[in-house]
């Protein structure tokens, strides 16, 4: 208990220490605050009054300037006196705005300037009072470093009306819309016409300046430039993009059959030339020679290309007639050339059409109805038909629609013909079972009718063709009696056709000569029989009966053109002669 006791006493020695220490801490604070708050009031004290002096001055503020006359610590008389010397002989200038092709000139008379100094120069004392001492003294040090211009706006006067009269006939004069670059595309060449820009005047900017020159008493020439409405240049990388396209290959045009041919375009470095045109003057015109551009792909290679090898090639001869020889060159005409793609048909019928007149085809000689030779119009296609049966039977072509002749022809082997006829819709017709197109090649030539296909070899086979009679028949000669001609006449008036059965074989053999089938093909021909024209048959003496017991070539009466006498049943005069052995 004693040491707690102890204790206590102890540390309450050592708070009043502290508490001592504390307190003179406290004075020596509140003397030092004393100071400095004296020294800040009389600071203060001095800044106001400073500031009071200053706003009820009688000079300008430092670097203040009155039409760029510097009339900072002058007094409103000075000051006066100084800027009323040197505007009047400042505003006794012309003032020059110079503009690209012009100048133009506002002379003082002209605008009427007039300036009221005693105002401006009272603006300029006034500058920085009238706020307060404390503002008064804070603008007069910020006026001692940095400059202040008084503005002369509300004490100038000027005919502003003129100036802007002058601004809009200039603008009106200078005025042109934007020309663009002009481009002309011809057959070997490209003609540009360098555009030129649009050219305005800023009325309102021009103006401004003016008048700013007159208010700040600043009469340096005022350079002057156009604004400019840009005009729309060639673009001549997209001009040369839109004419290279124009460079198209050759290409086959499988739904119509035909090679189109290759276009060839046209083409130049629009780099370089868009150098040129940029370096060109307005108007300036300049040429551009083109340069052809070839397509890749010609009709011609690509036509090697699909067509280029003969598959197979046969023909026919044909007799000398000029009428069946022009309708074979019309029908080869129409076939020549043809196209049949992949799995297509080919129609005779179809491809040569209807054999009228008006399309040039001549009357020869067809089979009628009854077998008879007679003429018809386009007769003789038949053996165009026959040899494009032949061709594709060694092209080993499936066969759609197929019909021998009514009577074996001479101008392809037995067995291996087609005929045709508009009318009755009997056609030939084969199939392209190929993978690529073939092309008919027809043509008459050398008393032949020759039949040529093309197209892209796709396999060594090749085809034999052979075939075999095996029957024939004919028909017995007939006669047509002509009255109108002699006894005796005998005329042939149609030959006769010997019919037959015969059977066409084809075999397709591959390039190492083994056999890959075989076709049977049968045809039966009619026969025809030989037809004469004969006069009538001569009639046969009658001569009397030699038993006929009237009969007495003794008699002098005896008339051998009239051996029973002739008898007039009227006349009872003239026995009948034999009476009693001839009528009981």
């Amino acid at each position: 208990m004693a040491k707690g006791k102890f204790e206590k006493g102890k540390a309450s020695a050592a708070t009043k220490a502290v508490a001592r220490s504390g307190a003179q801490g406290k004075k020596r604070a509140w003397i030092i605050a004393a100071i400095s708050g004296g020294t800040v009031l009389a600071l203060f004290l001095t800044v106001l009054i400073w500031g009071a002096v200053l706003n009820g001055g009688k000079k300008i503020y430092p670097n203040v300037r009155v039409a760029g006359v510097e009339v900072g610590g002058m007094t409103l008389s000075a000051a006066t006196g100084e800027v009323e010397g040197v505007l009047e002989e400042a505003y006794d200038q012309t003032l020059e705005v110079r503009l690209p092709d012009r100048t133009l000139q506002f002379a003082p008379d002209d605008v009427n300037v007039s300036i009221d100094v005693g105002e401006a120069v009272e603006k300029a004392m006034g500058y920085g009072r009238g706020k307060g001492a404390l503002r008064a003294w804070a603008n007069w040090l910020a006026a001692a470093f940095k400059e202040h211009d008084i503005e002369l706006e509300l004490a100038l006067e000027l005919d502003r009306e003129h100036i802007e009269d002058v601004a809009a006939v200039t603008a009106k004069d200078v005025f042109t819309k934007p020309q663009n670059t002009k481009t002309e595309v011809e057959e070997d060449r490209i003609v540009l016409t360098k555009g030129a820009h649009g050219v305005t005047l800023d009325e309102e900017g021009l103006v401004a300046a003016v008048c700013t020159a007159f208010e700040t008493c600043d009469f340096t020439p005022i350079d002057w430039e156009y604004e400019h409405t840009p005009y729309v240049e060639a673009d001549l990388e997209a001009l040369y993009e839109s004419i290279s396209q124009q460079t198209k290959d050759a290409y086959y045009d499988e739904e119509n059959h035909v090679i189109v041919e290759e276009v060839i375009g046209h083409g130049f470095d629009y780099v370089a030339q868009g150098a040129k045109l940029a370096a060109a003057e307005a108007g300036k015109k300049l040429t551009i020679m083109l340069e052809e551009i070839l397509p890749e792909v010609t009709a011609e290679q690509l036509n090697a290309e699909m067509f280029g090898e003969k598959l197979e090639s046969r023909s026919s001869p044909y007799v000398n007639n000029a009428n069946r020889t022009e309708n074979l060159r019309i029908a080869c005409e129409s076939i020549n050339g043809m196209i049949i793609n992949p799995g297509e048909v080919f129609s005779f019928n179809t491809a040569v059409g209807e054999r009228t007149e008006e399309r040039g085809f001549k009357p020869a000689t067809i089979y009628g109805g009854e077998g008879e030779s007679v003429d018809g119009i386009g007769g003789g296609i038949c053996q165009v038909a026959s040899t494009i049966y032949y061709t594709t039977l060694y092209m080993d072509l499936e066969q759609v629609m197929r019909e021998p002749h009514m009577y074996q022809v001479t101008y392809v082997p037995s067995g291996m013909d087609a005929t045709v006829y508009w009318d009755s819709g009997l056609d030939y017709k084969f199939r392209n079972n190929r993978e690529n197109p073939i092309k008919i090649q027809a043509n008459v030539d050398g008393g032949h009718v020759n039949i040529t296909f093309w197209g892209v070899k796709e396999n060594d086979n090749y085809v034999e063709m052979t075939y075999k009679v095996l029957e024939t028949f004919t028909s017995e000669d007939e006669e047509e009696v002509d009255e109108t001609k002699e006894p005796g006449f005998r005329e042939l008036k149609q030959t006769a056709y010997v019919g037959a059965k015969v059977e066409a074989y084809q075999k397709v053999f591959d390039g190492d000569g083994k056999l890959i089938k075989e076709n049977t093909i049968k045809s039966t021909y009619k026969s025809r029989p030989n037809i004469y024209i004969v006069g009538p048959t001569e009639e046969e003496e009658e001569l009397p009966d030699p038993n006929d017991p009237s009969f007495d070539p003794d008699d002098p009466n005896f008339d051998p053109d009239d051996p029973f006498g002739s008898y007039d049943p009227e006349d009872d005069d003239l026995p009948w002669p034999g009476e009693d052995e001839f009528w009981p």
